[in-house]
């Protein structure tokens, strides 16, 4: 063996591993720079090696909303055919929006649209710079740093190049967030990561999905029949969400390719056109919002049930100490009747004029 042929052995600690979907996730400390990394080991075996992005290039993607890889080591105790890598990547201390969630965090209506606005320019230089699709989007990959401008999308370890036509091959990667083409279309395009980011935008602003009522299965069957994996029920938006917000949610999750937002920037550009105001369930049906242009005011729409059946709602506003009952109660079927989201869409254009 000469010398360019020794191999390099990387004196890593594991400290323990996170549960991680379908893939082995590790942390590690490195005590050469004291610092922490996660490691994902991927089965090379498992997709299509043609189109997969090199480490290299992995390695040159440097922006402040894309995790940055440190480096992809060769994991040769596997038998063949199995190809198993580990991708490391700093370790964020906030975890993931999943983490959050599970620690009982909530997003209000700005910091979900800062959030995904960062995700977006993230995957605005993966598509337009590198030609890359990251294939794999999805709340667990989107890590937190305390500052929602750089929220980081990460694991690019299912990542694949485009071709001239800016498609690349779909992969055998299910999950709750994946587009409906996923195993049943013939190749991945950018409209492809728009979809996944359009389902944490969607789960950002209703609340976390329950993962434990989806089997395996249940996702599986969903795509290979090429319907979305979320059951109806999880996709409804809370009363609260406006109808431009509401639009662009369901345009960004279109089971159809050709109607969703093809380039980042384009969603971007509409989220930046979104006035909504920071709406937060402040008790049991009951939910306040401040003025945007002077959060002292508020203002609040309570529910409480109708003794002839439905729901009234009842909206105030405060401006100094006390609340003042705005206009006239309305009775409505429910809290996703269009006259109920009609009520929030009044009040909201109220607090963001």
């Amino acid at each position: 063996m000469n010398e360019r042929e020794r191999p390099l052995i990387l004196d890593y600690e594991c400290l323990h591993s996170m549960p991680g979907g379908l893939r082995e996730v590790r942390v590690w400390l490195d005590p050469v720079l004291e610092t922490w990394l996660v490691g994902k080991r991927i089965d090379l075996s498992e997709v299509q090696g043609a189109d997969l992005v090199e480490p290299r290039v992995m390695e040159m993607i440097n922006h402040p909303n894309v995790v940055k890889v440190r480096s992809v080591a060769s994991i040769p105790s596997y038998k063949a055919p199995m190809q198993v890598v580990e991708v490391f990547m700093p370790y964020y201390e906030k975890g993931s929006i999943t983490d959050a969630m599970l620690e009982g965090e909530h997003f209000t209506a700005a910091q979900s649209l800062r959030i995904i606005r960062a995700a977006l320019q993230g995957l605005a230089e993966m598509h337009e710079r590198y030609k890359i699709l990251h294939r794999d989007v999805k709340s667990p990959n989107l890590f937190l740093t305390g500052d929602a401008d750089t929220v980081k999308i990460g694991d690019l370890g299912l990542a694949g190049a485009m071709d001239d036509t800016g498609r690349a091959p779909c992969v055998n990667a299910p999950h709750l967030y994946a587009p409906p083409e996923l195993l049943t279309g013939e190749a991945l395009t950018r409209s492809s990561d728009l979809y996944s980011l359009g389902v944490v935008l969607l789960e950002l602003l209703r609340g976390r999905f329950d993962y434990a009522s989806y089997t395996t299965t249940d996702v599986v069957d969903a795509l290979l029949a090429g319907q979305p994996p979320l059951r109806k029920e999880d996709t409804v938006l809370p009363a609260w969400v406006c109808k431009s917000l509401r639009k662009l949610v369901q345009k960004a999750t279109d089971p159809n390719p050709a109607r969703r937002f093809q380039t980042a920037r384009e969603m971007s550009d509409q989220i930046a056109k979104i006035r909504i105001a920071d709406w937060q369930e402040t008790e049991e049906q009951t939910w306040e919002a401040p003025f945007l242009r002077n959060p002292k005011t508020r203002v609040r729409i309570t529910a409480k049930p109708s003794k002839e059946g439905g729901i009234i709602l009842t909206t105030h506003r405060k401006k100094t100490l006390s609340w003042r009952r705005l206009g006239k109660d309305a009775t409505v079927p429910s809290l996703d009747h269009s006259a109920a989201l009609a009520v929030f869409e009044s009040a909201n254009s109220l607090a963001v004029s």
